[in-house]
């Protein structure tokens, strides 16, 4: 039985730069889930490379998906802001 060839292991130095970096901003965004994924992953750096790696990508998914959400959540309020206040200056301008 053959076995598939091992690809080869994830540069450590860069895989903790990553991790470090997603645990930085994903607490100075106020999202601590990635944070969390950064975490695990410098955890299991030197056990397990491969998982590390893993965590680290699934980490900037959640952190950039997070990130949009809360975009689009910022967006959504302006723009409801807007609205609330051009319907209360409404009656204003129109003289009544």
């Amino acid at each position: 039985m053959t076995t598939q060839p091992a690809s080869p292991l994830p540069d450590r130095s860069s895989l903790q730069t990553h991790a470090i970096i997603l645990i930085v901003l994903g607490f100075l965004c106020g999202v601590g889930l990635p944070a969390i994924f950064g975490i695990i992953a410098l955890v299991q750096m030197d056990s397990d490379p491969y998982s590390a790696q893993r965590m680290n990508k699934v980490g900037w998914i959640v952190f950039w998906v997070m990130l949009g959400l809360v975009v689009l959540a910022a967006i959504a309020y302006v723009g409801f802001f807007v609205l609330i206040m051009g319907m209360a200056t409404l009656p204003f301008l129109m003289g009544a």
